[in-house]
């Protein structure tokens, strides 16, 4: 009994627990399907009770604006053709193109005048140019690129509403700020993709800019029919920012001969150091936007550099048809240098003083052969080279103190010392105004040298404000209208020395009326250095 009692004592607690076990189990199966369940409630009801406002925006239609597209990207049009477009490739070919032209500038560039053709004619003549940016990497921000259209016909100019242009080395964003700023004040600014789409004179400065400055945005302008004042009138205030760079992207003279080539694109060259804004289209593809820049830099003192100049003859070997490339820069002239025909004048003072002698004997000679019906041509062997330079001069023969003849040229087109015989030789016989000199003249005649500065145009909105630019004393003048033409050497102004006179009397010579003025008339000044007989 006893043994038996033991036996099921032993037993029972051991089947209580394995039941309690299972109990328990089946309560945590029972409260963790209730969790869920009410979990599961839970979320049902959040997404019935959350999806009215998931399915309406705060905002109304009515308040509706077209969103832009500031994430549209231009792609490169021209990688490829001018450039590589294997981003390694173009990168070296950009550095040592950099590399190989490496200049500095004492002074940050506001404005660049670099050439848009492939980089194998023209990339080292860029280069020349961008290789001053270095320098100003963290100072330039913004960049305006200035680029004639050859796709589309444009009457004013046009930017992109692109938010970027892309090249192999990257993107670079468009500043929307002074885009924004260009269209709403100029009206013949639009905004039109297509004249973009396919440009590359904008396009080819992308890859150097990349690889010369750091954190930098641009605004890029193509123009078609548009006068170089309106162009300069837009990028007014663009220069005015001391963050801002304006590159003007224009090749020089195409298809001439290279010995021609080189003498217009050097003409092209005097012209810009002389701020002389007035570029003629078939010397440049691109020479609105240059003569822009001449505008902007002759109103704001900026000085002018060359430099590189040549053409693609230099780099093909074929010299049958060229095309022009040239480069320059524009600092703000801190050095008070001299500029345009202020600077040509002090040059011919120097060579003035060195070459007076011979001069003066050339014309001497020059009116003696005259007499005799000959003509003199000065020989290499019997004057200094430099007198064999391209130069513009007049010979003024004076009797009595009297004017006894005047003939010379504006032009600088041969030799000075065939210039200054010619001169010489047309105020003694040529002048129709005067008998022909005699011999009997030559030794009571008077006569003076006048050696003449390039041309540069003045530019005025009426004859008062024409007037106001004219430097009595200082200036000599051309005036042109139509077919009629006249010209004052600044010697006259001893005689007239008032302004209004002074342009009246003009007038007459070019066989106007005295009180006739037109929109149409051009003016052009110089400056001169004389040599009289007698100077010591």
């Amino acid at each position: 009994m006893v043994i038996r009692l033991g036996f099921v004592m032993t037993r029972s607690p051991r089947i209580k627990s394995k039941k309690t076990e299972t109990e328990i189990d089946r309560k945590k199966m029972v409260y963790a399907v209730i969790i869920g369940i009410f979990l599961i409630f839970l979320v049902v009801l959040n997404y019935f009770s959350m999806s009215k406002m998931l399915d309406t925006n705060n905002a109304d239609i009515t308040d509706f604006e077209k969103p832009e597209e500031d994430n549209m990207s231009r792609d490169p049009a021209v990688a490829g053709l001018f450039y590589s477009s294997d981003r390694e490739r173009l990168d070296k070919d950009v550095e040592h193109y950099l590399k190989d032209g490496e200049k500095k500038s004492s002074e940050q560039p506001k404005i660049l005048i670099v050439p848009h053709a492939g980089y194998q004619y023209s990339g080292s003549v860029a280069a020349k140019a961008y290789s001053l940016l270095r320098s100003y990497a963290d100072k330039i921000k913004k960049v305006i690129i200035v680029g004639p259209s050859h796709y589309e016909h444009l009457y004013g100019a046009a930017v992109p509403s692109y938010g970027s242009f892309r090249t192999p080395l990257g993107s670079i964003n468009i500043d929307k700020n002074l885009l924004k700023q260009l269209v709403e004040k100029n009206e013949l600014i639009k905004i039109l993709d297509t004249a973009h789409k396919r440009e590359h004179s904008i396009e080819v400065q992308l890859p150097f800019l990349q690889r010369v400055l750091k954190s930098f945005s641009i605004v890029p302008i193509a123009y078609g029919d548009i006068d170089s004042e309106q162009l300069a009138e837009a990028l007014r205030p663009m220069l005015e920012r001391k963050d801002t760079l304006i590159i003007i992207s224009a090749d020089l003279s195409h298809y001439y001969s290279y010995n021609r080539a080189k003498e217009l694109d050097e003409h092209t060259a005097g012209q810009i150091l002389n701020n002389d804004a007035d570029i003629h289209e078939e010397l440049s593809c691109g020479s609105i936007g240059i003569n822009a820049a001449l505008i902007l830099s002759k109103e704001n003192n900026l000085y002018p550099e060359t430099l590189d100049l040549r053409n693609s003859g230099d780099v093909t070997g074929d010299k049958s048809q060229v095309v022009g490339y040239g480069s320059w820069s524009f600092t703000e002239n801190t050095k008070n240098e001299l500029v345009g025909i202020e600077r040509e004048l002090k040059s011919l003072e120097e060579f003035a003083g060195l070459y007076k002698n011979e001069l003066r004997e050339i014309v001497q000679i020059s009116l003696e052969e005259a007499v005799r019906n000959k003509r003199f041509k000065p020989s290499r062997n019997d004057y200094s080279d430099n007198l064999f330079d391209k130069g513009a001069s007049f010979v003024t023969l004076l009797k009595n103190s009297e004017l006894r003849g005047c003939i010379g040229t504006v032009i600088p087109k041969e030799a000075v010392a065939l210039d200054v015989a010619n001169a010489a030789y047309g105020a003694a016989m040529q002048d129709k105004r005067f008998e022909k000199l005699t011999n009997d003249e030559i030794n009571g005649l008077d006569y003076y040298i006048s050696l003449l500065t390039n041309l540069e145009r003045v530019r005025f909105l009426s004859e008062d404000d024409l007037l106001s630019k004219i430097e009595e004393g200082k200036d000599g003048i051309v005036i042109v209208d139509g077919n009629r033409q006249g010209l004052f050497l600044p010697s006259v102004w001893k005689e007239l020395p008032n302004k209004k006179e002074f342009m009246q009397h003009l007038k007459i010579k070019a066989g106007l009326s005295p009180a006739y003025w037109s929109n149409k008339i051009y003016v052009y000044r110089f400056r001169a250095v004389e040599i009289n007989k007698n100077d010591n």
